[in-house]
């Protein structure tokens, strides 16, 4: 007659529970990766299109040195607004159908909001991110470009750890229509 021992049962169980702990190890590590990744490109794609907005204005600002289409205003080391004359009808020349864009970071709800047709007082806006940390803008003297950098948290509100990544990106937009003449 052929039986199994408590010994051998043991074991046998003791070898399933090794294999079934392993094989939940990997299942969470892959879905705590995934999260993070997550995380991560999520911030990534928030910047980006904040920065690609951006470009795509400076990329339009439409002015001179004695009519400047740029005005940034900062406050605690971030840039809370920054305006920019944009040729709306493209036609190279600044005219009444010409549009003020800006861009508004406020850092007690994290937003960074544009303006589309911003006209000195806030209006109707777009929040392009709920997720900035840092906003600052600059312009070099004689240059017909701005520089900038972004910094998305996933909880702002939070310091950054491993369940909580931090993107940085840092740019610049052009401004060929601007004459520095």
């Amino acid at each position: 007659m052929k039986a199994f021992t408590l010994i051998e049962l043991i074991l046998v169980v003791m070898i399933l529970g090794v294999v079934v702990m392993t094989a939940a190890n990997f299942e969470l590590f892959g879905r705590f990766e995934v999260n993070d990744i997550d995380r991560a490109s999520r911030l990534q794609n928030d910047v980006y299109i904040i920065a690609a907005s951006l470009c795509k204005d400076l990329n339009s600002a439409l002015g001179s040195s004695s009519n400047w289409p740029l005005a940034i205003s900062s406050f605690g080391g971030n840039t809370s607004l920054v305006t920019i004359w944009v040729d709306y009808n493209k036609n190279g020349v600044r005219d009444g159908s010409d549009r003020q864009v800006a861009y508004g970071y406020d850092a007690t709800t994290h937003q960074l909001r544009k303006y589309d047709n911003y006209s000195g007082s806030p209006g109707t806006y777009t929040i392009l991110s709920r997720k900035v940390v840092s906003f600052v803008c600059t312009v070099p003297a004689s240059a017909n470009y701005m520089k900038f950098s972004i910094v998305a948290r996933y909880d702002p509100a939070s310091g950054v750890s491993t369940n909580n990544p931090e993107v940085s990106m840092f740019s610049s937009g052009n401004m060929p229509s601007v004459s520095l003449n």
